[in-house]
């Protein structure tokens, strides 16, 4: 199926999560280089709605938010981001996903996302953390549909983009106001535990 294709392979996912390589501490040296590189580039000159951050001191685990894009159903949403780095990047890509519920035909239910630049073949070093992020931002207004009978990543999201459009609006928008719902709560909590 077109949606398997997308999907990590387990042995993908074990070399992001940090298993022992011949020349791992030059690839190391490289790749922590690039990730500092990339994080100086992102502070001093983010791209509109977009931020991201190592986790801790851990220069291979970042934290990413995408702001909905204005005009778009989108608009209004923060959408959170895990993003793993492998000892080989920038050479392999990073290991993506949504940690905030997202409907959209190119991301799969468990928040992997179905991305040409996230995969082998349609990766470059020369893409860094700004590029992945916008590219991912970019994705989410304007989904990559093909018309299969297997479907893509979500394939109720791609049907529901594809026949009716406005119904496939108003469900990420109905996510959108979720979000700020549950922010809304979520504030009123911590003021009534101010004394």
């Amino acid at each position: 199926a077109r949606g398997d294709c997308c999907r990590i392979s387990k042995e993908t996912e074990n070399l992001h999560h940090g298993e022992a390589f011949p020349r791992r501490a030059m690839m190391t040296s490289n790749a922590h280089r690039r990730l500092l590189r990339d994080f100086k580039k992102l502070t001093a000159d983010a791209p509109e709605g977009i931020s991201a951050a190592p986790v801790g001191d851990d220069l291979f685990r970042w934290t990413a938010i995408i702001l909905g894009s204005v005009g778009t159903p989108w608009e209004g949403g923060v959408w959170k981001l895990d993003m793993a780095f492998p000892v080989e990047y920038p050479e392999k890509p990073p290991v993506v996903r949504f940690k905030t519920e997202v409907f959209h035909p190119n991301i799969f239910p468990d928040g992997q996302i179905c991305l040409d630049l996230l995969r082998g073949p349609g990766w470059s070093p020369s893409y860094d953390v700004c590029a992945i992020l916008v590219a991912i931002q970019s994705l989410l207004a304007d989904p990559d549909t093909h018309a299969t009978p297997e479907g893509g990543a979500n394939p109720d999201a791609e049907a529901l983009f594809v026949r009716d459009r406005h119904s496939y609006n108003a469900k990420v928008k109905g996510l959108v106001d979720k979000q700020l719902e549950e922010d809304d709560a979520d504030m009123l909590g911590r003021l009534s535990a101010v004394p």
